[in-house]
């Protein structure tokens, strides 16, 4: 199947948006091209708790970057996201904690529902 865009929901002060992608796991990009605001990828051929697992993987990961808490080490060279380490007092993980509750409970219920027709799509095709 082709990506399936969810959505646009509010992450704190900027709109992210959602889609569904082919495959397991996820990304993020914090400008996907010229003009666009960041978008989410999360795999739909996994189970739902893996999809998920990967929603809220990502929406954090794209929220500690937003409040300048995930950090490369310096001497690093390589293109590896093992790599990344996050450092965040109480107050900016409270702030990353409501971002990102804002944008899940935005989300959730266009996620559950995308994500059952992409599963009725995928067995319709198999």
């Amino acid at each position: 199947m082709k990506n399936k865009i969810v959505g646009s929901y509010y992450a704190g002060n900027e709109c992210v948006q959602l889609v569904l992608m082919p495959g397991y796991g996820g990304e993020f990009y914090t400008t996907p091209e010229d003009g666009a605001i960041a978008r989410i990828k999360v795999g739909a051929d996994d189970d739902w708790n893996g999809a998920l697992t990967a929603l809220f993987h990502e929406i954090f990961e794209l929220m500690f970057d937003r409040v300048k808490c995930r950090l490369r080490p310096t001497n690093d060279i390589s293109r590896s996201t093992a790599s990344y380490i996050f450092v965040a007092d109480h107050q900016d993980f409270g702030d990353v904690c409501a971002r990102c509750a804002e944008f899940v409970n935005e989300c959730l219920p266009d996620f559950t529902k995308e994500f059952k027709n992409w599963k009725k799509a995928t067995k319709k095709e198999g």
